[in-house]
């Protein structure tokens, strides 16, 4: 890959890390505010019987169902071979100035490449709200409960999460990889 051209990917790349980032931001505000809750002892233990012990194990469920989705979400669509034959069938409208240039600047390959970023983008959002999610499960529980371990164990499920699906450019390189591949095969 040209440094020209990858440095404009980069650059067009670099939205998914301003997004996981604000992510993070939004976990770990979260995790803060449970911590100043419980320190303050403005929620306190409470002995919520059986009722309770149904309400944990339902969010335990819910929280175990998410974390599926993320690891199969991962596994079945965040691979290169597959976002590049999605990016393929995808018709888009790519209004962007500076996605148009790049488009024009360096041709198919790189409308792939876009396209394959916009399919990132989407799933990326998808996985990092169900991390989210699953941090606010734990914080609902921690304040029917108020016992903070369990906001610390569904949050720190979450950042672990969040961590695994780190917008890396290197699977942006692998799908040009497999591209320059794919050319070379065909040529």
């Amino acid at each position: 890959m040209e440094e020209q051209f990858r440095q404009k990917l980069r650059n067009l790349y670099r939205v998914n890390r301003i997004l996981w980032y604000a992510v993070l931001l939004g976990i770990l505000i979260l995790m803060a505010v449970g911590y100043v809750l419980h320190a303050t002892n403005a929620i306190t233990p409470q002995t919520v019987g059986h009722r309770g012990d149904n309400v944990s194990t339902v969010f335990l469920i819910i929280a175990l169902i998410l974390l599926y989705i993320v690891f199969h979400m991962k596994r079945t669509y965040l691979t290169p071979k597959k976002l590049i034959w999605r990016a393929r069938r995808k018709k888009v409208d790519l209004t962007g100035p500076d996605v148009v240039d790049f488009i024009a600047e360096f041709g198919e390959r790189a409308d792939v490449l876009v396209k394959t970023l916009m399919l990132l983008r989407r799933y990326y959002m998808v996985i990092w709200s169900i991390a989210n999610l699953i941090t606010l499960l734990g914080f609902v529980e921690f304040v029917i409960s108020g016992q903070f371990r369990v906001l610390a164990t569904y949050g720190i499920v979450a950042l672990y999460s969040l961590l695994i699906n780190y917008p890396s450019f290197k699977l942006i390189e692998r799908c040009y990889n497999v591209l320059e591949l794919e050319d070379l095969g065909s040529a």
